[in-house]
Parts: structure tokens; sequence; C-alpha cells
């Protein structure tokens, strides 16, 4: 009986536990789904629009709006192509090419982005143009600028957007937001959660790859080490640029994403051309439009398809990491010669090849590894951040 009893016992405790946990968790489910229904109430999409909208309208009386429908469509492209992939719906982009000095962009609350003509001509990609995009889309889904002024006002901010939205009152607050998008005066925090939401976008993406962020941070950090005076535009705050440049590599990295600089950039081109002379076809292969091979045959398909295969392998094998004791020249007992990358051979010559030149195999690509090592150099000095990071 009394066994019976410490059983019965025993059972009512677990039964007790048991009904303390599942309360537990409950009360766990229900304070989180409160959390969030609080949040997702405080985000009024419509109120910042229209504010969004009233710093447009100022902006634009301030600045010329440049009619170009060829980038203003592609940029449009972009902007819509990031925002199905974001999957927020509620803000509506609308971007603007503006006339001023500089490559930069800025965005505005509710989803308003300008960017400045100058930019078009910086870029080298359109993964370059799409990650400043998804750069300065992170500050509108994040709300940056108006928590930036709410952090400095010590309001709340259905309170802010309230202010920010009455009449002449808010003429000078409505200047400083206006003032935190343009100068791109945002916190660190704000800046690394923009290009991380950046990153995010482009990895999903199968149009534009996330290494154009890389690239364009790069190369404005290395025109900064170079001309220090510069307007560094959406990379204001520098020289926490050079920090932020780290965790992008970091996340490239962490990600199993290949930091290939050349699938972003026009850094190391290469292309080939041949032409007729008298009875023999001449081929070229160029890196960054400098000529750096020349072969030639009698028949014009294979001297195309050698010059295809060569370019080909140039394009596979070509880095801007490259050391000059990675290319090597292998000469063979049938007087041909091979230039090679690693362990892969990108061109061999026959002596029949080059005779036109009047030098033998080996001298012709020793001269080709000599100018490759140059440019490889030349493009260092130009980017000096790639020397400091790598």
């Amino acid at each position: 009986m009394i066994k019976k009893l410490l059983t019965f016992s025993n059972r009512n405790k677990k039964i007790k536990i048991f009904y303390k946990i599942l309360f537990i968790i409950l009360f766990i489910i229900i304070l989180l789904f409160s959390l969030t229904t609080t949040i997702y109430a405080q985000r009024d999409y419509e109120k910042e629009e229209k504010i969004g909208r009233r710093l447009a309208k100022q902006i634009e009386k301030q600045y010329t709006l440049v009619e170009d429908a060829e980038n203003l469509n592609k940029v449009k492209q972009i902007g819509g192509h990031l925002k199905e992939i974001s999957g927020i719906k509620e803000i509506n982009y609308q971007f603007s090419i503006i006339d001023r000095k500089g490559p930069n962009a800025f965005a505005f609350p509710g989803g308003f982005i300008y960017l400045t003509s100058d930019l078009f001509d910086y870029v080298h990609s359109d993964d370059e143009l799409a990650a400043v995009i998804a750069h300065e889309m992170g500050h509108i889904i994040h709300q940056h600028s108006i928590k930036q002024l709410q952090d400095t006002k010590k309001m709340k901010l259905v309170e802010l957007l309230t202010l920010l939205l009455t009449g002449d009152p808010t003429l000078g607050i409505l200047s400083e937001l206006t003032s935190i998008t343009i100068l791109n005066a945002y916190r660190r925090e704000y800046e690394e959660e923009a290009d991380f939401t950046a990153l995010e976008l482009l990895n999903k993406s199968s149009s534009y790859h996330p290494v154009g962020l890389l690239t364009y941070f790069e190369r404005v950090n290395s025109e900064y080490l170079l001309k220090p005076n510069i307007e560094l535009g959406i990379f204001q705050t520098h020289p926490e640029v050079s920090e932020r440049i780290k965790k992008i590599k970091q996340y490239l990295t962490d990600n199993d994403i290949e930091i290939n600089r050349r699938l972003t950039t026009n850094y190391l081109t290469v292309n080939g051309e041949y032409q007729e002379q008298g009875n023999i076809f001449i081929a070229q292969i160029s890196i960054n439009n400098e000529p750096i091979v020349s072969f030639a045959g009698s028949e014009e398909e294979l001297v195309k398809l050698k010059m295809s295969e060569v370019v080909s392998n140039f394009d596979r094998s070509l880095r801007l990491d490259l050391e000059a004791y990675e290319i090597n020249i292998s000469n063979f007992e049938n007087k041909s010669s091979s230039l090679s990358i690693g362990n892969e051979i990108i061109v061999s010559l026959s002596g029949e090849e080059v005779q036109f030149q009047g030098m033998n195999p080996a001298e012709v690509l020793k001269l080709a590894k000599d100018k490759i090592t140059r440019i490889l150099w030349r493009l260092k000095l130009e980017l000096p951040i790639l020397l400091i990071n790598e």
C-alpha cells in the first residue's frame, strides 16, 4: 500500500513539473509573439515613404536630375531584382540620378535612392553598381537614418515619425535627417549592418556577385591612401573602411565565396585579335589592352581557334596576387616552348609560329612573362590596399 502511495506521489510530481515546463514554454512563446507584434506595429512604411518624399522634394530643388534612360533603366532593373530577393514588398524603391560631383549614393527613408552621374563612370561592372545599390537598400531596410536621428533626439520612434511628418516646426529636424543621409554620417555599426545586408542580398542573387562590394571598397580605399583629401562618398567613415573590408572578406571566406576580383572589375582584361599579313594570319593576345604575345599560322581557322584557347587559359589563370615565380617558361627538344601559370600551360609556341618576329619561342615567351609581371606590379601600385590587406 505504501509502495502504491509513493508511486502515485512521484507520478503526481512529474505531472506538476510537466505542467510547469509547459506553462514556461507557452509564456515565452506569447512574450516573443508580443514583442514581434510590437516591433512590426512600429514599422509604418507609409509614414516612412511620406517622410522620404518630403526629403526628396528638397534634394531635387538642390540638385539637377540627370535624364539618362540607359543607366536609370539599369538601376531600376537591379533594384527590382534586389527588392524581390529581400522579401520586403512594402518598400517602394524609387531611383534617381543627380548631377553631383564624385561617385556617390545616398538613401532616404521609404525607398528613395539617389546616385550621382559620376558613379556610373567609376564602377567597373554591374556587380559593383548592384553592391552600391544593395548597400543603400540596407540603410532603408534597417531604418538607419531614422534610428540615428532617434539616437540623437532620445525620442520614441512613433513620436519621431509624427514630428517628421508635421508642418514647419520640423524643418530643422528634416535638415538633420537629410545631413545624415547625404553626408553618410551613420554610426559604424549601421554602416556595417548595411554592408552585411548588401552581401546577403548579392549572395542570394544569381545575377550579381558579392565580390563587387569588396572591389568597390578596395578601390575607394586605395584612392584615399594615394589622395587622402578625396571625397569618399558612401564610404565616408575612413579609417574604419579598412576594418569593414576585412569583415567583408571574412564574410566571403565564411560563405565559401572565391575572392576573384576579376569577376567584378576590368582588372586584367584579356582579349585577342588577328589580322592577315601576306600569306599568314597573325594573332595577338593583349592584357589590359597591352600586347603580350603574338603567333602566326597559314590556316585562318586554326589561328583563330588557338587564339581563343589562349585567351580562355589566361582568363582562367590570371590573378591579382599572381607572383612572377608562378609564371614559368619550359623549353622542349623539338624547339617549341611553353608559358605556364602554376601547373597550367597557357600557350605553347613553335619556331614556325614566331618566325615572323625574328625571335625563337623561348625569347617571345620570356618577353611575355616580363610584360605580365610589369602589368601586375603597376596594378598593385594603383591599388595599394591590396598590398596592405593581402
